[in-house]
């Protein structure tokens, strides 16, 4: 066998494989158009016949045009109410414009009463406002005097109480005044019998005082800074101590205005006695 001969019997080789795939091909899209156009029922992989959903699209499309029919039916039914009802509305509108403008009459009449009523009203208020200014002046003043008429009215009591404790306090006075007569003259009279005079019983009495020693001297006499402008006088005893601490008793023998000298008494000292010590009528 020649090459071209080789050659041949490969290419018819080649073609028929591919005319084989290609009937294969046909033979797995071949379709049963009958069966696809007038397939009565739906089921995997065969879809209902295009002749039955033609069937049922033109009975779908009688049905809309039915209910299109229907509906411009009503519509046209709708249109003549309406048409009615917009009559009827007209009408009302008409009417009811009418009511607006004898409205609008009675409104304008309405707001001339209204700015009369407003005006007196406005005069009123202002009336009004003006008494109660004067009725609240009037209060003021009525409270102030109520309050100075009882002000006046306890001081009044107040005073009569007093007046009255005053009067009871006076004829209690008189009644001591004369009783200290009746003994002043009893006194005067055993005084007078003693050969006494009124000072002499309180004379060696010292007054209340208080100072400090200022210097101490020889056979116990010491200077204080107290004397006879504080009430001092011969013959009087004060008190000696350091803070809390008694020291003794002296006798004032001689007195300056500022100034007085007392001497100690031995038999009551505690203690010695320095500059500074305080001297007093009593302990403090």
């Amino acid at each position: 066998m020649t090459l071209v001969g080789k050659i041949f019997t490969v290419l018819i080789f080649v073609m028929s494989i591919v005319f084989f795939a290609f009937s294969m091909m046909v033979f797995a899209t071949h379709r049963n158009w009958k069966e696809y156009a007038t397939n009565p029922t739906a089921a995997a992989g065969k879809p209902l016949g295009l002749q039955i959903q033609l069937d049922n699209q033109k009975q779908i499309n009688r049905d809309a045009e039915a209910t299109i029919q229907r509906l411009r039916d009503e519509l046209k039914n709708e249109q003549a109410a309406r048409t009615t009802a917009l009559a009827a509305l007209f009408a009302r509108y008409s009417r009811t414009q009418m009511e607006l403008a004898t409205k609008e009459q009675e409104l304008q009449s309405l707001r001339a009463t209204h700015a009369q009523v407003a005006r007196a009203a406005e005069e009123a208020q202002n009336r009004l406002t003006a008494l109660e200014t004067e009725v609240t002046g009037i209060r003021d003043d009525y409270r102030t005097t109520k309050e100075d008429l009882d002000a006046k009215l306890l001081q009044v009591i107040k005073l009569t109480d007093e007046l009255n404790q005053a009067i009871a306090l006076r004829n209690l006075e008189q009644e001591k005044n004369t009783q200290a007569v009746l003994q002043i003259a009893q006194m005067k009279s055993v005084l007078d019998a003693n050969g006494l005079s009124a000072t002499s019983l309180v004379s060696h009495i010292p007054p209340a005082v208080d100072g400090v020693v200022l210097e101490v001297g020889e056979k116990d006499l010491i200077e204080i800074s107290i004397g006879k402008d504080d009430g001092l006088k011969e013959g009087h005893s004060l008190e000696v101590y350091r803070n809390n601490t008694y020291l003794g008793r002296i006798v004032i023998r001689r007195t300056a205005p500022d100034r007085a000298v007392g001497q100690v008494i031995k038999e009551l000292q505690r203690g010695q006695i320095k500059r500074g010590d305080r001297v007093s009528t009593k302990l403090g």
